[in-house]
Parts: C-alpha cells; structure tokens; sequence
C-alpha cells in the first residue's frame, strides 16, 4: 500500500512540471482533477505506517486499507491504459517505438489527453477516484491514526551500493550451524540411524522434534550429509519436503524420482506406490520426512512400501521432523525421539555475528551487551536470530544503531496467528515500501518450489514494484531496473528472508523461503494473493485475489473459474495445462501483468497470447 503511493507520486509531480501554462489551461479540467489526486495521495501517505501496523488485529482498519489499496491499483491501471494508448499515438505518427524511463509515466498521460474523446473519458476516471480517495480519507479520521509513527529519524542503513559491494551469500553455507551441541546431536543420531538392529526387523523411524525455526531442517540437513550416513546408505537417500497440502501420486513420484527409479509419468496410486516398494526394495535405504504435520502422509501414503521394502532391506530407517509431538506416536512404528533445544547465549551470541558482513565483525564485542538484550527476544531460535541478524547486518555497527533496533515497538506487537513470529514482523516493518512487495510476491511460490532470480525479478518489474530507493521518477540507464530488481534480490538473502539452495550459495540464482517465513509472508499478503494447492481450492468468497498461484493441473473447468478473476495482475501456473488454450487468453485478464505457465504446448500457448 505505502509502495503504490511512494511509485504514484513522483510521475503526479513530474506530469505538473513538465505541463507548459498553456496546456494546463487546455486541459484545466483533466489536470485539476491530477493536482487533486496528488494532494489526496500526499495525505493518505501520512497513515499508513500505524495502520499497517493496526490492520492485523483490527479488522475495520484492514477494511480501510483494502479500500485504499483498490483505489491504488485503480489508480495504475489508469496509467497503463494511458501509456498503451500514448504509444499507439506515436507509432501512428510515425514516431516508432519509443523506451520509457519508467513504466506507467505521467507524461503519456499528457501525450494521450490530446484525444478530447480520450481526455474526457480518461478525466471522468480520475474524478470518481478522487472522490473514493476523499472518502477514504474522511474516514480515516475515525480510526485516529498515529501519522507521527515511523516518522522519527532512521538509524543509518548501508545505501544499495555498499550492500553489493559485500560477499552476499559466502556465509551462508555454515550461517545456520554454531556451537557444540549440533555437532552432538548430528553425532548422536548418526549413530542412531547406522546401528543395525538384528532383532527388530520393522522400520524403525527417528523424529526430530521443536519449534518452527528451532533449527530442525538444519539439523537433519546435516546428518542427511553426514560422510557415514552416506556411506551406510549408499545411494539410497531420500529427502522429501512434506507441504500441508500434498498430492499423494505426486509425493510418490518423488520419492521414486530421488531413490533412483523410474515412475514412467504413471498417475495411479496403486501402481506408483508398488513401483516404489519396488525401488526402495534393491537396497538399504534413508527416507527423510522433512516438516511432517500430519500422520496421514506415512499412515495413508508412504508407510506400507517403506516398511515392506524395509523387510527386504533390514537396517533402512526413516528420518521425520516435525513440530508435534504426538505425530511420532501416531506413526505406530519403533521409534527414537529428539528434541531441538534453543541456543544456548554463547552460540547465540556467535550464530548473530555470522550474519554479519565481514567488515562489521571487527570489534564486534563491544556491542555484546546490547546484542545479548537483542537476543533475548529471540528466545534462542535460529531462524529469529539470522533474520534479526540480517537486518543488523544491513546497519552501521554502533551502539546507537542497534539501540534503535531494540527499541522497536514491533518487538511486543500482538495479534499475529500463533503460528507466525512477531520478530519477523519487526524484519519485515524495516523493509523498503517497495523492497515489502517484492517480499510479499515470493510467497506465490509454493514450498519446494525453488525461486530463481533472474525469473522473479522480471516478474517485479513487469508488476511495477522496482523503483528508485530516493523516490524519484527516474532510473538511470547506468543503473537500470535489472539492476534495481537484482540489489532488491540480493538484500531479501541478505536479511535471510530468502535462502540460496546448495550449489548457488555464493550466487544466491537460485532460492527457497523457509516454511516459516513463507507462512508469515502469505498471511501479510492475505487479502489479495492465493496460492491453490491440492486441497485449498478456492479463495475465500468476496476476496479480491490480485495474483495468484496454481499447485495442481488446470483443466478446461478451471480455467472458466479463472476467466472471472477479471482483477488479476500476476497468474503463475505451476503445473500443467491440460487442454487446448481458448484463443483469447487475455481477453479476460486486462489487469494481467505477468503471466507464468510451467508446462504448456507452446504451439497453443503463442496464438492464445498474441495482441
């Protein structure tokens, strides 16, 4: 909300600079009612860092600003039809095709106001949202905002070109892993793990068990790595990342694809499930269950191959991590239970300074004292400690500028879903306008899902979110929105809000999103992005899904489901589309900026999108 007005308001400034007297007063009615529009967005920018705030645990304030939001997108989508109709006028003129500065500029409005048709049709557009902005602000009065909040002065933060100038991603191999007592457990369940047990031919499942974010992925990542692990188990290690939501058919492919067989695309769960007993049955093997919250996936899914499997390979053994601590009973196999601990204060302690650049660790001590009180409202969790760290990491280290950080209200900020962390929310509050948006998008790809960067960024600009960090309405051609897309990325990683996979540690090209910060990310976006998975297949009635992303295969009855989202800016398909593409695709999505389909017949893909 705050980036759409922080994007709108500098081309409103630069269309009224650049009008010469004379066209004002041609077009007095159209540019009265743009001035109106700019004062009414300047005064509604004033609110919106406590109700952004205020909008989580008050739901008519959350009512408010999807109002505010509608008006902003209303507002874009005015600007885009300008620009398109603009260079449709140039080209006419024989004026060829011209590149913007920016997408959406004001002065295409100007260069398309010329139209008396147009400008008539344009200007009635922008008075009817006047009058919602006045509304909206008339009836902001009630809710007595804090227009102070957020307003005081910000500890300085590193500018985007010294950011790059830092190793983004070197640390992060080992940012996660410190202190003894990981080396301890790796040890320990090892051990657990490679003990053959003669007189126990049942499979026997190991657990791990914490918190979100108390470092249980870390740990069994770890131990999946181990040079004995794998010297036991051969080739025969399977790690399967379990969603809330799952396809059975396709969780069985998976586990099939990474135990070194063959499913042959078979879409029946009886056949798949045998090809799996099949597969695991030539040799001993370790299945890893990672982020289970549900017995049904070993009760209903996996557990009679694996186990049958296991009395052809007797020592094969089951790692699960998961944050209940009845799933393991309800497994009903032998088992082993461990329990994640929070970080001690000296690993702590070191597991923060890891987040840190290079240059910032010498003398870092000093702020030990400070750093321990920061840390105490991490509760010892690691993930809350590297996110904390990486918004540190983006700060001059000095008293005062952690000071700042400690003092943030966000710290005791109550309201958020049990499930999500407070701390992630002060992580998120200290974002960029712009640099929340592009945060928030990253929630559209599913868990598992990698997120490559080349591919999101191009996603950002198309959706209008990269602008200049100083406000301005121009980048420069020496630093254009490739480049401002690829610092946003980078900052994400640094902040560890996204995380580089192995093998792309030192590029961060390729990226996941913890679970933990991915759920705190979709409840933030909530009102107007969705992504459908195989047993979440609607939006909530009367939601106003702005984007949206499919985990299943689309068929010819979801698509007319589809077809009536007429608001739809971004439509990411990650599956496949499994019918003939009707061939006026956009016909129905005159909001779509982004279009991303996995799987498709390119020769009924082309003709659907051609304009």
């Amino acid at each position: 909300m705050a980036a759409a007005l922080d994007a709108l308001a500098p081309y409103v400034k630069k269309l009224i600079a650049d009008m010469a007297q004379e066209e004002v007063s041609v077009l007095l009615g159209v540019s009265s009612e743009i001035t109106k529009l700019e004062d009414n967005m300047e005064g509604l920018k004033a609110f919106l860092n406590d109700a952004e705030r205020r909008r989580i645990t008050d739901t008519s304030v959350q009512r408010w600003s999807t109002k505010l939001k509608n008006a902003m997108y209303d507002a874009t989508d005015i600007l885009d039809l300008c620009q398109l109709k603009a260079d449709k006028r140039r080209e006419s003129r024989g004026g060829g095709n011209v590149e913007h500065k920016s997408p959406g500029c004001f002065q295409s409005l100007l260069f398309c106001l010329w139209n008396p048709m147009f400008a008539h049709k344009i200007g009635s557009r922008i008075k009817e949202l006047n009058k919602r902005l006045e509304s909206i602000h008339k009836e902001a009065d009630k809710y007595k905002f804090n227009i102070g909040l957020g307003s005081n002065l910000e500890p300085r933060k590193l500018t985007a070109a010294e950011l790059s100038s830092y190793r983004t991603s070197s640390q992060v191999d080992e940012s996660a892993i410190v202190g003894e007592q990981i080396e301890k457990d790796t040890r320990e369940l090892v051990q657990v793990l490679t003990t053959d047990d003669d007189n126990n031919h049942n499979i026997k499942v190991v657990s791990i068990i914490g918190a979100g974010g108390m470092g249980k992925t870390t740990l069994a990542q770890k131990i999946f790595n181990d040079t004995s692990i794998q010297e036991h188990f051969k080739t025969k290690t399977i790690w399967l990342s379990i969603t809330q939501q799952f396809d059975e058919v396709e969780l069985l492919r998976t586990a099939i694809k990474h135990a070194g067989g063959d499913h042959g695309a078979e879409k029946d769960k009886n056949t798949v499930t045998e090809t799996l007993f099949h597969t695991l049955s030539s040799g001993r093997f370790l299945l890893v269950m990672d982020d289970v919250w549900s017995q049904k996936v070993w009760n209903d899914v996996l557990s009679v191959p694996v186990r049958n499997a296991s009395k052809k390979q007797p020592g094969s053994r089951v790692l699960v991590t998961t944050r209940s601590a009845h799933l393991p009973q309800q497994m009903q196999a032998p088992l082993h239970q461990h329990r994640v601990n929070p970080l001690e204060n000296d690993d702590a302690w070191s597991l923060l300074k890891k987040q840190l650049q290079p240059d910032q660790v010498d003398g870092i001590d000093q702020l030990k004292t400070i750093g321990m009180e920061i840390l105490e409202n991490c509760d010892g969790l690691p993930l809350a400690i590297k996110v904390i760290g990486g918004l540190l990491s983006t700060r001059y280290p000095s008293e005062h500028e952690w000071k700042s950080v400690l003092n943030k209200p966000a710290w005791s900020l109550t309201g958020l879903p049990p499930e999500l962390d407070n701390r992630l929310y002060l992580s998120y509050e200290d974002l960029s306008p712009q640099i929340k948006q592009c945060f928030l998008y990253c929630s559209l790809f599913p868990k598992g899902e990698e997120i490559i960067g080349d591919v999101v960024t191009q996603m950002w600009i198309s959706e209008g979110f990269i602008q200049p960090l100083d406000g301005s309405s121009i980048i420069s051609h020496e630093y254009g929105f490739e480049e401002m897309a690829t610092e946003y990325y980078r900052e994400l990683i640094k902040r560890n809000l996204l995380q580089p996979i192995k093998g792309y540690l030192l590029t961060g090209y390729r990226c996941t999103m913890h679970d933990v910060v991915r759920t705190f990310a979709e409840y933030m976006a909530r009102e107007e992005s969705l992504v459908v998975v195989v047993g979440r297949e609607q939006a909530p009635t009367g939601m106003h899904v702005r984007r949206l992303s499919i985990e299943q295969t689309v068929s010819v009855l979801d698509w007319g489901i589809l077809q009536r989202r007429e608001s739809l800016r971004t439509l990411i398909i990650n599956s496949r589309v499994n019918f003939h593409l009707p061939s006026d695709l956009l016909g129905s999505f005159s909001c779509l900026r982004v279009l991303y389909i996995c799987s498709v017949d390119s020769d009924t893909l082309v003709p659907s999108i051609s304009i």
